[in-house]
């Protein structure tokens, strides 16, 4: 068997966006038998939240909708360990544009909302300084896109 395709979702700070999505993928990964095709992971751009869990509105809001997201640890990505990975996935432009700055190939960078088509071009909204709705918002938004993503990143694999 190869080595799994390697994925990294990065937002910001890594304690609510790119977190909720690498664990929901790799839920819906496992739901459809793929999982061990790939490694999943998240990472933040900015490195204040290193090691920390994610925030608690985010892991009591994917706790309330079945996903366990305690083990999450953040960790930052930054120009020595951009390479690492076989894809990137953006939570908004910033990030996107920041990974180029580190850089990461282009080829190798998708949108988590690319595959949307009423609005490819939306970032997944930061919850980080509003309420508890945002955070619902997010959770929808990553769940509506995770098998887009993985019929992409199964194609590509």
């Amino acid at each position: 068997m190869s080595e799994p395709t390697r994925v990294l979702f990065v937002c910001l700070g890594n304690i609510c966006r790119s977190p909720l999505a690498e664990f929901i993928v790799r839920n819906r990964a496992a739901e459809r038998g793929i999982d061990e095709r790939f490694f999943f992971d998240s990472a933040g751009t900015g490195d204040w939240h290193i090691g920390n869990q994610a925030d608690a509105r985010m892991l009591r809001t994917a706790l309330n909708r079945g996903v366990d997201m305690h083990a999450h640890r953040a960790m930052q990505v930054t120009a020595s360990n951009v390479g690492d990975w076989d894809w990137l996935i953006a939570m908004d432009e910033n990030n996107r544009l920041d990974l180029i700055d580190m850089g990461a190939d282009e080829e190798k960078l998708l949108m988590l909302r690319q595959f949307e088509t009423d609005n490819p071009d939306a970032p997944v909204p930061d919850p980080y300084y509003g309420g508890e709705q945002g955070f619902e918002e997010v959770f929808d938004i990553v769940l509506r896109n995770a098998d887009a993503l993985l019929d992409e990143l199964s194609a590509s694999d």
